[in-house]
């Protein structure tokens, strides 16, 4: 059943045309799905599937009253048809149930993503065109800026608020960075938003941006956005506005994507905090808790920021040691889960990989480095005199971590009668 939003709006004095408004509003924040991708070839599908359907069921358990997706929904701009089909689905089932505003990332191809936006229904919005910033979208009892991710590049000219230079009249463009767009940017969101207070309206205000700032935690898994060496924006940008001073109210809460470690970013007197990815994409991950985020609103402010954990179909777990550690009782949820798994034996053990997935049926990174490295010995004069089985023996010493046994002495010299037997042929 569709839940009957709490929300109401008044109209206090008709010549200003404030609006009050009552009852607490819900708004569920996650981003970086990144639907599509694998973990060093795995599919993550089933991992995907898993989290739509628990997303679906919390927004209806909890009544959510809007669902931002800040950026990234897809892994490349040119998805798979799987994951479309999954997208789809997600977003069949949720709007029917509450309003989804989604923005494009990095990942995602923004003219693709954004090719029907103008057609969709009014409890969806798809937000990829930078023209659209600074008109914000009426959800959750808030004011929701939809911020698609910006490349310099592409955007430093069109949106540009430098005076105008040359014959053309065209404006300046803006510097190449990621902090001059996104300024540009959230300027166009303080000139609405200062409409919005100077008619008397406080609603909460909210961003979606999909950038990296400054005091963030990154991991293995994003993709590198760095123009001229610099990835990052300032925290206080979002307090200020790109302006010189902050506004008596302006943000509320800054819902970020791009990073898939959930974190709270200090550096700004305005919360800023990225969902993360609902999947881990990288042993980096490994330890790092998934969750979405759920913030309360009132009439005119944020009045609750709540984590919530994701449920994890298969965890991933980094693990060290040698082939009987590794071996022995091993852990039941490990073994369950996404393993890297790195062997310390002095020499590499005998049939090390097939060993080990007996074990760990999904070890996806097996590799051998000994505790201590083999000393290598000074580097030689080559000399066309001396013996390959020397060289041989001398090679396996030095990258195995001993010297050959017996057995293996004896067959590497059947192998070298048998190569000097061929070339006598």
């Amino acid at each position: 059943m569709q839940k009957v939003s709490a929300f109401q709006a008044c109209v206090t004095d008709a010549d200003v045309g404030a609006l009050c408004h009552t009852g607490d509003m819900l708004i569920l924040h996650t981003s970086d799905w990144h639907l599509g991708r694998t973990l060093h070839g795995a599919s993550l599908g089933d991992s995907a599937d898993a989290f739509i359907e628990w997303l679906v069921a919390l927004v209806r358990e909890r009544g959510v009253d809007a669902v931002l997706i800040s950026g990234d929904v897809f892994d490349r701009a040119v998805p798979p048809v799987d994951a479309l089909a999954r997208m789809r689905r997600a977003l069949r089932e949720l709007t029917e149930i509450t309003t989804v505003i989604l923005t494009s990332g990095n990942h995602d191809g923004a003219a693709r993503l954004g090719l029907f936006a103008d057609m969709l229904t009014p409890s969806l919005h798809v937000v990829t065109d930078p023209e659209a910033i600074g008109t914000p979208v009426e959800a959750g009892g808030a004011l929701v800026y939809p911020m698609p991710y910006l490349e310099p590049d592409l955007v430093r000219q069109s949106l540009s608020d430098l005076p105008a230079r040359g014959e053309a009249d065209l404006p300046t463009p803006l510097p190449r960075s990621h902090q001059a767009v996104l300024g540009a940017a959230l300027r166009r969101v303080r000139a609405d938003l200062e409409a919005w207070r100077d008619a008397g309206d406080e609603r909460p205000a909210i961003a979606m941006p999909h950038a990296f700032v400054t005091g963030a935690q990154a991991s293995d898994s994003e993709r590198d956005i760095q123009v001229g060496g610099v990835s990052s924006v300032s925290a206080d940008l979002f307090d200020t506005l790109g302006g010189e001073e902050p506004l008596t109210h302006g943000l509320d809460y800054v819902a970020a994507g791009h990073l898939h470690r959930p974190q709270d970013i200090s550096g700004a007197s305005v919360p800023i905090r990225y969902a993360g990815s609902p999947i881990a994409y990288s042993f980096s991950e490994a330890g790092a808790t998934k969750s979405i985020t759920l913030v309360t609103t009132d009439a005119t402010s944020v009045t609750d920021i709540e984590v919530v954990p994701i449920p994890t179909l298969r965890g991933i777990a980094v693990l060290e040691g040698t082939m009987d550690e590794l071996l022995a009782d091993p852990d039941e949820a490990t073994t369950a889960s996404y393993v890297s798994i790195t062997v310390t034996d002095d020499a590499r053990p005998e049939r090390m990989v097939p060993r080990i997935r007996e074990v760990y049926p999904h070890a996806l990174v097996v590799v051998h480095r000994p505790s201590q490295a083999p000393a290598l010995a000074p580097a030689m004069t080559v000399r066309a005199s001396r013996d390959p089985r020397e060289v041989t023996e001398e090679f396996y010493e030095a990258v195995g971590g001993r010297a050959l046994s017996a057995q293996e002495r004896e067959l590497a010299l059947d192998v070298w009668a048998q190569l000097r037997g061929k070339d006598r042929q």
